[in-house]
């Protein structure tokens, strides 16, 4: 059984059928990408300080490229290229980090300010850019990607239950039985909670506290301009952490801005808030701008935001919950999974069906890392301080979250 039906819990019922597992149930409280992950940026990349995600994204690439084969219709995947920019104080660390990624596989090269300029010809650009260049990654669509997922799980057998919501689990012992729902008692000899800040109210009973932050990431859709190419190749897809921003084309005519720190907290789990929190659109038009200037009038097309579950290094946690057998964990992904939910979901499968994750390796993930004193970390890049939202800079500090 898996609990939450996101592009991660999603990704790992397709997977669990996909190794033969009978009987699959995928419970989601609402609708099937209802929440954080239909709401995602989508950026694909592969491009980590933290070689252990890197490792994770690099497995993921490949079922995006070759979704229609792998999976089954279209999540919307461009390879539009993607650009990470940094500030010039961390030109050494670029270069440090993109070495080692390409010790690892990572399809990356630094580029300079004149072949940034040839990559993307609408940046504005002081002379002294240096940047890390994948040609493979790009974006995709969140709810098509989730949908995908869930769909091709359905065929190979999953039973996708929409609107029913997990109350409860149910152990004996040391040992997980199934869980309490609005509808009723289930059975499963496993569980895996793929269901991001909810999963923390089920695993407090048990003794388990997963250390999740609730909360709300925003982002806006404004028409392309002109300086911008047109059509559906769109531009790159662009992390700025220079001007603290980012983003991507959506589509043939839009493109989709974000900011890497701009987070608000979250009171209420299941709170909705409107389409732009206040300030938002005029901090993310600003730190956009200063890059490309097209974008500062740029016409807004819509905005919206989803909740997001941060852990304390702002890294997922995966695998078997502490003390509780049968009992496995897939959350506070962080703002980061997405783009690795396929080898997420291949991981897990592979752990229950054969004890050891094969696809890449997940045990720095392990949950009871914190208690074990080794949180995960990586040479980070810092932020511009206007481009931070100043009421989470305690939250998130400088680094923010990584997209």
């Amino acid at each position: 059984m898996v609990v939450g039906a996101g592009v991660v819990g999603s990704a790992i019922a397709f997977h669990l059928s996909r190794l033969g597992v009978p009987d699959v149930l995928l419970l989601e409280r609402g609708e099937v990408a209802g929440r954080a992950s239909g709401r995602s940026g989508a950026l694909v990349r592969t491009h980590y300080p933290n070689l252990d995600e890197a490792r994770i994204a690099l497995a993921a690439l490949p079922w995006f490229e070759e979704w229609p084969d792998r999976v089954g219709g279209d999540c919307g995947f461009r390879a539009t290229g993607f650009l990470q920019m940094v500030d010039g104080r961390d030109h050494a660390t670029l270069r440090h980090n993109t070495a080692l990624l390409r010790d690892i596989g990572v399809t990356t090269r630094l580029v300079d300010h004149a072949e940034i300029g040839e990559l993307e010809p609408a940046l504005r650009l002081t002379g002294d850019e240096l940047a890390a260049y994948e040609p493979r990654s790009g974006y995709a669509d969140p709810v098509a990607t989730t949908r995908g997922f869930a769909r091709a799980a359905g065929r190979l057998g999953t039973q996708v239950a929409e609107g029913v919501a997990v109350t409860g689990l149910r152990t004996q012992g040391d040992r997980i039985l199934g869980v309490h729902t609005d509808a009723g008692p289930v059975d499963a000899p496993t569980v895996v909670l793929a269901n991001g800040n909810w999963s923390a109210a089920l695993l407090s009973p048990l003794g388990i506290a997963p250390e999740l932050t609730p909360i709300w990431a925003q982002v806006m859709f404004v028409a392309r301009p002109a300086p911008l190419r047109p059509g559906p190749a769109g531009h790159l897809t662009i992390i700025d952490r220079a001007n603290g921003c980012y983003l991507r084309p959506d589509g043939p005519d839009r493109t989709l801005l974000g900011l890497s720190a701009y987070r608000r907290p979250m009171a209420e789990l299941d709170e909705e808030r409107g389409p732009e929190e206040p300030g938002f659109a005029e901090l993310v038009r600003r730190q956009a701008s200063r890059r490309i200037p097209g974008l500062s009038d740029a016409p807004r097309v819509h905005g919206h935001g989803g909740p997001l579950d941060v852990t304390t290094d702002r890294r997922m946690l995966l695998g078997p919950a502490p003390g509780v057998a049968g009992l496995f964990l897939a959350v506070g992904m962080s703002g980061g999974g997405f783009k690795k939910a396929p080898a997420i979901g291949a991981c897990l499968a592979e752990l229950i069906v054969d004890g050891k994750a094969t696809s890449a390796p997940i045990d720095p993930f392990r949950p009871t890392r914190f208690a074990e004193g080794q949180p995960l970390s990586g040479l980070e890049y810092s932020l511009p301080a206007d481009g931070v939202d100043p009421d989470r800079r305690d939250l998130l500090g400088e680094q923010g979250l990584i997209h």
